[in-house]
């Protein structure tokens, strides 16, 4: 990503992760990202069930993501791939 550095590991045929420095977020840990297949399906889901969920914004030509919190104010995100993305 242009500007950011960034970091990728793959860690299976379709696992991996990412590392980056994220200063307005110091100190709150981890952010763990769920795959999914229809990110605008499970944004709804996470609202329906109480918690709460941004919009999705794009990664160009990686895909979807979304950051949401839990009823209990756990921080994750939801990622769907869509390399048709763009900026």
């Amino acid at each position: 990503m242009e500007g950011i550095e960034y970091y990728m590991v793959r860690t299976g045929d379709d696992q991996g992760g990412a590392v980056y420095p994220m200063p307005d977020q110091a100190g709150t840990g981890t952010i763990v990202y769920f795959d999914t297949d229809d990110i605008d399906d499970s944004i709804g889901k996470v609202r329906e069930g109480g918690g709460s969920a941004g919009d999705k914004m794009p990664i160009p030509n990686v895909g979807w993501f979304a950051h949401c919190k839990d009823t209990e104010g756990n921080s994750f995100s939801l990622f769907q791939s869509d390399e048709s993305v763009s900026g």
